[in-house]
């Protein structure tokens, strides 16, 4: 009862609500407000609060696209040696980019400048952009006269001049070796001859088509030491093939031209083989019609590569028979290899796109009749056309 005794009466506390819901007190806040913002552009002279700068018409709207302008747009700024695998895995595109300030131009951030492989209708999904052959008429000598003469530290040797047949001793690390090892492990299938499984070929192979393995550092800068050595640029190598072979398997004799001239990425034009380990016995690497055909055997030797054409000097779109060759049998251990095949025109473009001709065996001159419109729509170049891009200057 005492306490209810010192409540206020309702009549007052009705006065005390009225009295804390008056708009002065709110009205007093605002203009305090409004003084606050007002009064340091009276101080400066300014009659407006300033506006804010407008955007440069030489940046975009993100942080990161303004650092990558100011980083790597100049042409004379190099990009990191890893940007076009990155942009292959889709970092670009999903934000994952670790130096994408390194990367703006295969990024696509650079007014002007088109990413590394711009998305095109699925029409075009198997168009040929360049029209360059990377090893035109009367170049193959040279290109393996000037790996010959320029590497020294690779200790090259030539095992057959009449097609070129190139040893280079020491082109890989043990650990780069062992990195194309680590990768695969959990990838190896068994191996196709051409685009299906056939018994002339028996080991186990892993294409380094997948993030794990084509942005390993270790295995992107063998494949940029082979663009480098080749004189051939990134794109026209197909995805590095790592094999496996066991006691007793083998690759029966082949040849490594499977593309017909029509296929966006026109023929296979150079085989670059590199021995990953030494197999305890056999495994060797065997030319049948070389050295006018008594042969030639290559043995698999740790860090050392190998590198043959696949097509005629005189006629860079025509396959050379002479490079037919076979993995010989294992007799003990295991023997890993890696392969990098090099075609004329750009592969690694259409195959990125889905185009289903970079992944399956085609042939002759005149494309297969669900593929002629490639031709017939100009997405392609003819038979005769890509020849003649394949000659010399002047002819």
């Amino acid at each position: 009862m005492a306490k209810a005794a010192q409540r206020k009466p309702p009549i007052a506390a009705s006065k005390d609500a009225a009295a804390s819901a008056s708009p002065l007190p709110w009205i007093l806040a605002i203009g305090a407000i409004i003084l606050a913002m007002v009064l340091p552009n009276l101080w400066s002279g300014s009659d407006a609060v300033p506006p804010k700068p407008p955007k440069s018409p030489e940046r975009g709207g993100t942080p990161a696209a303004n650092a990558a302008r100011l980083i790597g747009c100049d042409p004379a700024v190099e990009e990191h040696l890893m940007c076009p695998a990155w942009h292959k895995a889709g970092f670009c595109r999903l934000g994952k980019m670790q130096s994408k300030q390194r990367c703006p131009r295969t990024c696509g951030l650079c007014e002007g400048v088109p990413p590394r492989n711009p998305q095109v209708a699925r029409s075009d999904r198997c168009r040929r952009d360049n029209v360059t052959a990377a090893v035109p008429q009367g170049e193959l000598t040279p290109l393996f006269e000037r790996v010959l003469a320029s590497y020294p530290e690779y200790s090259p040797e030539a095992l057959s001049t009449s097609p070129y047949v190139v040893l280079l001793r020491d082109f890989i690390t043990p650990d780069e070796a062992m990195a194309f090892q680590r990768v695969c492990q959990p990838k190896f299938e068994r191996s196709l001859a051409g685009d299906q499984l056939n018994p002339v070929r028996t080991s186990y192979q892993c294409w380094c088509n997948f993030p794990g393995c084509f942005t390993d550092p270790d295995v992107h800068n063998v494949t940029h030491r082979i663009n480098e050595l080749l004189n051939i640029p990134y794109n026209n190598g197909e995805e590095l093939q790592i094999v496996r072979y066991e006691s007793g398997q083998f690759y029966r004799r082949h040849h490594d031209q499977n593309t017909a001239v029509w296929a966006p990425q026109g023929p296979r034009v150079l085989t670059f083989f590199m021995y990953l380990n030494d197999p305890a016995s056999g495994g060797e690497t065997a030319f049948p019609a070389l050295n006018n055909g008594k042969g030639l055997v290559v043995e698999p030797k740790l860090g050392s590569a190998i590198l043959w054409p696949s097509t005629l000097d005189e006629r860079p779109m025509d396959a050379d028979p002479r490079t037919d060759h076979e993995a010989m049998p294992v007799h003990a251990g295991i023997k890993y290899g890696a392969n990098m095949w090099v075609h004329q025109f750009d592969f690694k473009t259409p195959s990125e796109r889905g185009c289903e001709l970079t992944y399956v065996n085609t042939a002759g001159r005149t494309p297969s009749r669900e593929h002629q419109y490639l031709v017939a729509d100009g997405r392609v170049p003819s038979y005769e056309e890509t020849v003649q891009q394949a000659m010399r200057p002047g002819q």
